[in-house]
């Protein structure tokens, strides 16, 4: 696990944050009636977010490939009746078809092999009419979002790499972005697609990526202005309609 992983697995507070940002998308932008929804969180990890949600969903499933997260993901869950966690891919879920009402792919698809074949396995799992909830960077983020180093996903690899290990904070850098104008093309079987963080920059405190002061000024823009800075942010939040 890198360093700034590891950090961040110990901020509860801030995980608690975004699971309460995720389920206000979903239900004021996506329309989703969470208490009523199976969900599923990829890359889950030691749970944190996914137990979260589960407080709001009728069901909830969290996978990640980390045996070890998972292990601690279930301690941690113990006494919920309305969870449960498995070891597995994204790009190779064991679920059937149309399973889920919810996916959450949170910051996931710059860490598999194929994402393709991982927006592929969320179009299968999900319901017609269902919902995925994606979120994800992309390669000119200013400051890399797993190492926290300024311009590292823009460097190439072996120089990346390099810096890591000069830092300390890893031996290889293996997160593969994509570039910003890109990543709406990971979604083109999927019924729609709407970005949401278009949405969420005019109620920026609401929503909790930036201050309340900037929602007057974000509310003049027209919409078109709104999604190209959406498209710049360090992460854009899209909601897919199966």
């Amino acid at each position: 696990m890198s360093y700034p992983e590891a950090k961040r697995l110990r901020d509860i507070a801030g995980r608690r944050q975004r699971a309460q940002r995720m389920a206000k998308v979903l239900v004021e932008l996506g329309r989703v009636d969470l208490a009523r929804s199976r969900l599923l969180d990829l890359g889950a990890s030691h749970g944190l977010i996914t137990i979260e949600l589960a407080a709001l969903a009728a069901s909830t499933v969290g996978v990640d490939v980390d045996a070890q997260a998972i292990a601690s993901a279930r301690r941690s869950a113990q006494g919920l009746s309305n969870i449960d966690f498995a070891l597995a891919s994204g790009e190779a879920l064991p679920f059937a078809s149309a399973s889920f009402a919810v996916v959450i792919c949170n910051h996931v698809y710059e860490h598999v092999e194929d994402p393709d074949a991982l927006m592929a396995e969320i179009h299968r799992v999900l319901v017609p009419g269902g919902t995925c909830y994606f979120a994800g960077g992309h390669t000119l983020q200013l400051i890399e979002p797993h190492y926290r180093l300024p311009l590292l996903s823009w460097l190439p690899r072996a120089w990346a790499s390099a810096w890591l290990r000069w830092t300390g904070r890893g031996q290889r850098y293996d997160v593969s972005f994509l570039m910003p104008w890109r990543v709406r093309g990971l979604f083109t079987q999927f019924a729609s697609a709407e970005l949401a963080s278009a949405q969420m920059l005019r109620d920026p405190g609401g929503y909790g990526i930036g201050p309340a002061w900037m929602a007057g000024p974000l509310r003049s823009l027209p919409g078109g202005v709104l999604r190209t800075i959406a498209l710049w942010l360090p992460t854009q939040v899209w909601l897919l309609r199966r």
